[in-house]
């Protein structure tokens, strides 16, 4: 990290020979220059991600034309257009528009950008080294971009294929590029990017990820039980492949169109509308019509449906209750509201923005789309309903909780049984005292006198007597040998040395009158 440093920390113009006042190895006029390792990542962030996805999408062009029994005239333009389509730029053949793009492969495409990006953040320590990690993120594909559409351009003089929006183009490829690259940045700086944000913020984020991730899979799961459902059909419809190579293209065109079909379901479920050309889809009532002859899309219910369907609903409901049950504990307080708000927007952000990469135009199909923000503001509100709700009730346990633990007394340590109390009071003798001590002697265990209240001495009839005024004892029981009781010889007087140890005062030695 230190090396990486020092080396973009530039020295004065006086230390480096053969060069002005203004200085070089500046980039931007004010700017260290980036070292010479920092600047191979960059160029590796840059271009190995959308180099790797030219090869593969080449591969799969060249194998795809060759099954097909098609000659390789276009296969440029094929190679361009299929990078143009990753990137969710719709592309026209032969006059028709195919807006309805699959988001499988952008969202591979994504996940290794930002896998990248994440790894090479981790030798950035300063903020202008990773605006130049994302600036290279953004560029490499850009400059690709750039060649697919001038290739593109010269390929529609051969085949039937037209130039898409320049400008859409641009900003599709760098909207895309952009999100990944600052995805990716954010994980491997995530410490620094907490302490700059406020705790709320911070906490909502997780919560939001998961929400988002409990949404998509209750459509996933409801597109699977469809699909299992509707078997037949869609068996019906992989058989008029006519082969093995037409069953296995429709299969994998089916599956990567999957992330299309259950971000629609995910629609579904929140109260949202999505259409299908003439078909629309909702809990309360489906339009049947015609659709495509893609065998995923036999998971389409046909004809006009309702009746139990407005049950789904309780899925966002649940969603909203688990976000709000996560925000509370991570963070405690009226703090827990604001994160559940926050962390609902940012997954009514996400939704909406993949419902309209999941839409476009499909030739004379008609439309297929879910009206993107609507579905991000049911999104919000149900997640923010039920959230907010789970939340205030976390909130009123937890209060409760605190203030049963303020009232209740500290528990006290029980007694122990096995330890018996001796309390002596107005003895009149220390014999009466000693016989008392006498009775606790006996038992099956040993005893300590630990506290013996002083005593005092009265003359009667010219002999002075000790007599005990108050006297308390107590006992502390050991695990001993019996001790018998000694036994005095009231001939020998009064019993000095088998008396225990205590703190008595010894007795007065008697004195002639």
């Amino acid at each position: 990290m230190s090396s990486l440093i020092d080396g973009t920390r530039s020295r004065p113009a006086s230390a480096r020979p053969g060069r002005g006042r203004t200085g070089g190895g500046r980039a931007g006029g004010g700017r260290p220059a980036p070292n010479p390792d920092l600047a191979r990542k960059l160029l590796t962030v840059a271009f190995r991600p959308s180099g790797l996805t030219m090869l593969l999408i080449a591969a799969v062009v060249v194998v795809t034309l060759v099954s097909a029994s098609s000659d390789l005239t276009g296969t440029f333009g094929a190679i361009a257009t299929t990078w143009l389509v990753i990137h969710q730029v719709p592309a026209t053949v032969s006059g028709v528009q195919l807006g309805v793009l699959p988001l499988l492969p952008t969202a591979v495409m994504m996940w290794v950008v930002a896998r990248r990006c994440a790894s090479t953040a981790v030798h950035t320590d300063s903020r202008d080294d990773t605006l130049r990690l994302v600036g290279a993120a953004i560029a490499g594909p850009l400059t690709i971009t750039a060649i697919a559409l001038a290739v593109v351009a010269d390929a529609s003089a051969a085949i039937p294929l037209s130039s898409p929006n320049t400008l859409a183009a641009f900003g599709w490829v760098a909207g895309i590029h952009l999100i990944a690259a600052s995805v990716g940045v954010a994980a491997a700086h995530w410490d620094r990017v907490v302490a700059e944000i406020p705790p709320w913020a911070s906490a909502a984020v997780r919560p939001a990820t998961a929400a988002s991730a409990a949404l998509l899979a209750a459509g996933a799961v409801a597109v699977v039980v469809s699909l299992l459902v509707s078997w037949s059909t869609v068996g019906d419809l992989l058989a008029r492949g006519n082969g093995f190579v037409g069953v296995l293209g429709l299969t994998v065109l089916s599956l990567l169109y999957l992330p299309n079909l259950v971000v629609g379901a995910a629609a579904v479920m929140t109260g949202s509308t999505a259409d299908f050309g003439n078909v629309s889809i909702s809990v309360f009532g489906n339009i049947g019509g015609d659709l495509p002859p893609l065998p995923l899309l036999g998971a389409i219910p046909e004809g006009v449906a309702g009746g139990i369907w407005p049950v789904l609903l309780i899925v966002p409901a649940a969603v909203g209750v688990m976000l709000g049950r996560d925000c509370a504990r991570r963070i405690p307080g009226q703090d827990s509201v604001l994160a559940v708000l926050t962390a609902a927007a940012g997954a009514g952000v996400v939704m909406a923005l993949l419902a309209l990469a999941a839409g476009g135009d499909l030739g004379q199909f008609g439309t297929v789309e879910v009206l993107w923000w609507g579905f991000g503001l049911l999104t919000f509100a149900w997640l923010g309903l039920f959230g907010t709700v789970s939340a205030l009730i976390a909130m009123w346990f937890s209060h409760r909780g605190h203030m049963r633990d303020e009232v209740a007394p500290p528990a006290s340590e029980p007694a122990r049984a096995s330890e018996p109390e001796l309390e002596i009071t107005a003895a009149a003798t220390p014999e009466e005292a000693d016989e008392n001590i006498g009775e606790v002697l006996a038992q099956e265990s040993a005893v300590v006198v630990t506290k013996v209240v002083e005593a005092e001495i009265v003359e009667e009839s010219g002999e002075p007597v000790p007599v005990v005024t108050e006297e308390i004892v107590e006992i502390e029981v050991v695990d001993a040998e019996v001790v018998a009781a000694p036994e005095t010889d009231p001939a020998a007087g009064p019993e000095t040395e088998s008396e225990p140890e205590t703190d008595l005062p010894s007795k007065p030695q008697e004195s002639s009158d």
